[in-house]
């Protein structure tokens, strides 16, 4: 008798587990693939009512299709490693962590966790420092958990051996069977755009919520390739056309301003919304709204939501609009040698430049970017000092000193105009718990308690952009030269819904409603010494899509006449200030949805023409 095993009646060892078949395996993976892809739309944030509805009108199709890869996995699996307990596991560590990373992002910057997103592991690494131990806590919990539940099963639960040639045959005919499903019905444009969307169908993660994580992940990974658009063979002639008679106008060097542009991390105007009452606390837009009084304000409309930073600024420095390249991470992915961009626009008429980011160079890939783009020097968080610190990164104080230090370099012993460009951190989310903050505003608005302490938060964070605001304003103000000081926004702080319900209003306009999420504000501050210098003509834009916003800044500098797209971008945000998408703004306030507009279409392979040069 060994240790393992117990005497019977008879003198019979006892066996201390289970054994299952082939029939019983096959009842096993898909009772398992049942509740996984219940789970998978469980996990989901959002109202499991609503789901059932969209279901229902689907007709369950839905479902089917978040189930079939999932059986399918656990099947090829288990005919590959004979064991039913181990292929239901796997599979399910996989299908609930995605599921759960997929919950997370929608709940912390409103989109959903796509394919290329797993190529971003090493950013979100870098700032995983900042995230909240409590998380990482419970998910360990959890993780921990489900494999001691696995380690259990498979002690207790083992599978009869089957034969070689069923293995095999079972293994070929499962994974075939995965390769036409996927090859068909999961990536089918068609199937996907007759399946009802709660919410608007143009908005990935409506879509996503509505037809379930698992089948939208693998779809999307199906079509997210980068395809050239329809009519560019027709398009790049005249593209190459335009370039070959193009004249470029010379620009006078002693007409420019110095220009500072700064990339204020989720810098947003939420806060003025009136249920936030500052009385007996300090407001924390004060010195911002006293600051758009008196410059050129408007709104860019961002590529996302709550996250995204690179995107914007793609958009802004080439012209080129992100949303039409979705099928890579991110934009800068796009950038792998000298591309003209706004740096290398403003070198061309005299301008030297400089970039900072008291971040990681390597983050986004900027320190190879921003010279493909003609930033001549990069300073990044190695130059700064690493020990002045507040919520994880550099304060705001320490990077307003050095936008200001860098300037007075250049300008004291240089005649050439002097581009600055900066991407501020302090105020990076995620601000559950940030820098601990306390009551900082009056409201009568119902939000959960991580809700409201992540607003105080935020709240807290921006009380020291809007002062070194303020240092900077007056650093400029003393100054003699003539200077232009341009804010923005890159997108929304990232919180969770119930913040943004109660802040932003759900307007019944489809474009307000569609971009609400996506607003964020501009504001253009010029010293005396530079008001006669700026174009007179080019009028205060109130709302624009971001990729419009780099070419809207030559204009406004005088800088017409120099680049043939750029010329082009800037006629084109004057009849179509925005375009997302698959739909535009037209200058009379109409949105309605891209069909065959010519303009646009051109744009489209002019875009695709810069970016791969062919």
């Amino acid at each position: 008798m060994t240790k393992s095993k117990r005497l019977g009646k008879l003198g019979a060892p006892r066996k201390r587990f289970v054994t299952v078949g082939l029939l019983a395996s096959l009842c096993l993976a898909a009772a398992a693939a049942f509740v996984l892809t219940v789970l998978v739309f469980v996990l989901q944030p959002g109202s499991i009512i609503e789901y059932w509805d969209i279901l229902w009108q689907n007709r369950f199709v839905t479902f089917f299709l978040n189930y079939l890869p999932i059986i399918l996995v656990v099947l090829i699996l288990y005919f590959i490693t004979n064991n039913i307990v181990l292929s239901c596991g796997l599979t399910g560590f996989a299908t609930l962590i995605l599921s759960y990373a997929n919950r997370t992002m929608i709940n912390m910057r409103q989109d959903p966790f796509k394919p290329y997103d797993i190529m971003l592991g090493a950013e979100f690494a870098g700032i995983s420092r900042s995230m909240d131990k409590s998380l990482f806590i419970a998910l360990t919990a959890g993780i921990a958990g489900f494999v001691l539940l696995l380690a259990v099963c498979l002690y207790f639960i083992r599978n009869k051996q089957m034969g070689v040639y069923t293995r095999i045959f079972g293994t070929l005919a499962t994974a075939t069977l995965l390769i036409v499903v996927n090859g068909t019905a999961l990536s089918s444009k068609k199937l996907y755009a007759l399946l009802r969307t709660s919410g608007n169908v143009y908005n990935m993660t409506d879509n996503y919520q509505s037809k379930g994580f698992i089948y939208s992940f693998i779809y999307t990974f199906n079509t997210s390739s980068i395809e050239r658009p329809a009519g560019y063979a027709n398009n790049k002639l005249e593209i190459e056309s335009r370039i070959s008679s193009f004249a470029p106008v010379e620009p006078r060097a002693d007409t420019l301003p110095n220009v500072v542009l700064i990339l204020s991390e989720a810098f947003s105007d939420i806060l003025n919304n009136p249920a936030l009452d500052y009385t007996g606390y300090t407001d924390p837009m004060k010195n911002y709204n006293r600051l758009a009084a008196e410059s050129l304000t408007g709104s860019l409309i961002v590529p996302n939501v709550g996250g995204g930073t690179a995107d914007t600024e793609f958009d802004i420095f080439t012209g080129i609009n992100s949303r039409h390249f979705r099928g890579v991470a991110y934009a800068y992915n796009l950038i792998a040698k000298q591309i003209d961009a706004l740096p290398l626009w403003l070198a061309r008429a005299g301008y030297e430049n400089i970039s900072l980011h008291p971040g990681f160079g390597w983050f986004y890939n900027r320190q190879n970017v921003y010279k493909y783009m003609g930033f001549s020097d990069f300073i990044t968080q190695e130059q700064y000092d690493k020990s002045d610190t507040r919520g994880m990164y550099i304060t705001e104080r320490q990077t307003i000193e050095r936008i200001i230090s860098e300037y007075t370099r250049h300008v004291d012993t240089n005649d050439s105009p002097f581009f600055e460009f900066c991407v501020t951190i302090q105020n990076h989310g995620p601000y559950l718990g940030k820098y601990n903050a306390t009551k900082n505003f009056n409201t009568t608005l119902e939000l959960s308690d991580d809700s409201m302490d992540a607003l105080y938060n935020y709240v807290d964070g921006m009380l020291d952009v809007d002062r070194e605001l303020q240092n900077l304003v007056d650093f400029f103000s003393g100054r003699a030269e003539p200077i232009v000081m341009i804010i923005f926004g890159d997108h929304l702080p990232s919180f969770a819904n119930d913040i943004y319900d109660a802040l932003i209003e759900k307007p019944d306009n489809d474009f307000a409603a569609e971009t609400r999420l996506n607003n964020c504000p501009y504001v253009i501050w010029r010293n005396d010494a530079s008001r006669l210098l700026l174009n007179p003509s080019v009028p205060q834009e109130e709302v624009m899509s971001s990729n419009f916003f780099g070419a809207y800044i030559m204009q406004l500098l005088g800088l017409e006449g120099m680049d043939p797209f750029v010329d082009y971008v800037n006629e084109l945000r004057e009849k179509y200030p925005v375009i997302t998408e698959g739909r535009y703004l037209d200058a009379n306030g109409e949105y309605a949805d891209v069909t065959d507009e010519a303009d646009i279409d051109l744009y489209r392979s002019w875009e695709y023409y810069r970016v791969f040069n062919q």
